[in-house]
């Protein structure tokens, strides 16, 4: 039996979400209205992001500033290092954006496999592509497509998750780990999940 293990990117490996953490930075007053709406289900990823970079003043450069800021779970490159041992597959499978993911990764010197929504900057103007699932266009990348990709009869899912975009893939998933909205929603509509608060856990249960 093989494992591969998901693992969302924003407010899981990070311990803030790179998104919110750049409207909080460069968007105008307002953006949380957006925010809200996508919460409520009223908007998409792809139509909240689209919103929201109207109101970003953002460059390149300023970004990557922003990123460098943000640190990763403590516990995170331990983490790795037992799922070599036991040559665990590990993915991230994110909503972000990959511009954010690498930046962040490089610094960390990790390199790791992983889905996701793309940001680009053209002319100093910022864009963005997504991947929805032609079923649901909720989410920007469906994490749910990333599980079916890897899912078959020799092969264990353990999903590691905290938030909206993480609540599709988790019903599917062999094992699901969580945190803050998505341990809630677990809880609430009884699926089997372990509840952890850092990847030190994670590791705990997993031995």
């Amino acid at each position: 039996m093989h494992t591969v293990i998901l693992v969302d990117f924003d407010g899981t490996i990070t311990k803030e979400d790179t998104c919110i953490a750049m409207a909080n930075n460069f968007a105008k007053k307002g953006w949380k209205m957006i925010e809200e709406e996508w919460r409520s289900g009223k908007l998409t990823t792809e139509q909240c992001s689209l919103k929201l970079f109207e109101f970003m003043d953002i460059d390149q450069k300023k970004l990557e500033k922003l990123l460098y800021s943000i640190e990763i779970d403590e516990s995170f490159i331990d983490f790795l290092d037992f799922c070599k041992i036991k040559k665990y597959r590990v993915i991230i499978t994110s909503d972000g954006f990959d511009f954010n993911i690498k930046t962040i990764l490089s610094r960390y010197n990790i390199n790791l496999e992983f889905y996701s929504n793309k940001l680009k900057f053209t002319d100093g103007i910022i864009n963005a592509e997504f991947y929805t699932s032609k079923e649901c266009e909720k989410c920007g990348m469906c994490k749910l497509n990333v599980l079916k990709k890897f899912k078959d009869n020799n092969t264990r899912i353990i999903y590691i998750g905290d938030g909206y975009s993480d609540i599709c893939v988790a019903k599917y998933a062999d094992v699901v780990f969580a945190k803050n909205v998505l341990l809630s929603y677990c809880i609430e509509n009884n699926i089997s999940h372990i509840p952890f608060n850092n990847f030190s856990d994670i590791i705990k249960k997993l031995k």
